[in-house]
């Protein structure tokens, strides 16, 4: 626990003082200033409204210290408010839980939404230790050292993976679980093969480039195409792009690979039948990646699970029909209440 009582006092720290915090990650603060120096020039009106909505949830800015790793997160709503932990998905960010903050905030939870080490602002791991064991070692560090009461946690994809297996191995902290675009994925050897390599070059090779490039639109089109069945709105295609600026290039690798491996694939059932709490799995009808019929057959081996599908989703629900989301999670939380 060295360093502990500093860690503390810096995850204190907010708004524009976390600039000033000796934890606040180099991708912070680079991008920060360079949020502040477009609002200190000519801009479109829409494009100023983006940027300073963008710029109030850089002013929530946290940082502390788990495993080692420096992790960014948000800490929003009441201090004595039922903890809420937010875990998002594969290169994606905190960020991609920005329409849920305020308003589970404000129904009296609090609130609190990390990047994963080696994305969004969170520091990467010197290690690679990019898997579902370290991710989810990392979980249970981060909610000690925030000193969480039993909390409810909600994942998206890949954070459902990290989420369960925490509620599995430290049932004592988890109040319940809520699962987004998720479900049982049966082991292939010719797809574990083949899209670690694939999801590698497209998203390190050809989307990463593109975004440095400012050609925003481009990953948009693919979104929709692929992944989504709703259209999102421009802010939120651009906060997407921003998880694939910030996200280390090996948690990329790494983690398509473990997501394709035979051992972590066949364990989710197990895990599943362990956990005993309040469980919820939302799956998009249209989900491509986590498809319905595994969320379903996932479900049944819940011990307290329930499946909720939402018509016409794909696997950006965050984004998709984030309206849904919160009016969900509003509802399971007070039933699990």
């Amino acid at each position: 626990m060295a360093g502990r009582n500093d860690e503390l006092v810096d995850a204190t720290l907010h708004g524009s003082d976390a600039l000033g915090s000796p934890l606040a990650t180099a991708k912070y603060r680079t991008y920060y200033a360079e949020v502040a120096a477009k609002l200190d020039g000519k801009l479109s009106a829409r494009e100023r409204r983006r940027l300073e909505a963008e710029q109030r949830l850089m002013d929530r800015a946290r940082f502390i210290e788990a495993n080692g790793v420096v992790h960014h997160y948000m800490d929003l709503g009441p201090p004595t408010g039922e903890p809420l932990v937010l875990v998002h998905g594969w290169d994606c960010s905190a960020y991609w839980w920005h329409h849920i903050l305020e308003p589970l905030a404000a129904a009296g939870y609090r609130v609190i939404c990390y990047d994963l080490k080696g994305h969004g602002f969170s520091d990467s791991d010197p290690n690679e230790n990019y898997t579902v064991a370290g991710f989810s070692d990392d979980l249970f560090a981060f909610a000690n050292a925030l000193e969480l009461a039993p909390h409810h946690v909600a994942a998206f994809s890949l954070g459902a993976f990290v989420s369960l297996r925490y509620a599995d191995l430290h049932p004592e902290r988890v109040r319940s679980l809520v699962f987004f675009n998720f479900s049982l994925i049966p082991y292939n050897a010719l797809a574990s093969a083949m899209t670690p390599g694939t999801l590698n070059f497209v998203f390190n090779k050809v989307l990463r480039p593109i975004e440095r490039r400012g050609l925003w639109w481009i990953p948009y089109i693919y979104a929709l195409v692929v992944m989504s069945k709703n259209t999102a709105s421009v802010g939120d295609v651009k906060l997407a792009n921003l998880s694939l600026r910030c996200c280390d290039p090996a948690a990329v690798r790494v983690s398509a690979k473990e997501l394709a491996r035979r051992e972590v694939l066949d364990l989710v059932g197990e895990q599943m039948a362990r956990v005993q709490q309040p469980t919820l799995l939302v799956a998009g009808s249209g989900d491509p990646i986590m498809r319905p019929q595994g969320g379903r057959a996932l479900m049944e081996l819940a011990p307290n699970g329930q499946y909720l599908e939402v018509p016409r989703c794909g696997h950006l629900i965050l984004f998709e029909l984030p309206e849904q989301v919160i009016q969900i999670l509003r509802l399971f939380l007070r039933s699990v209440r």
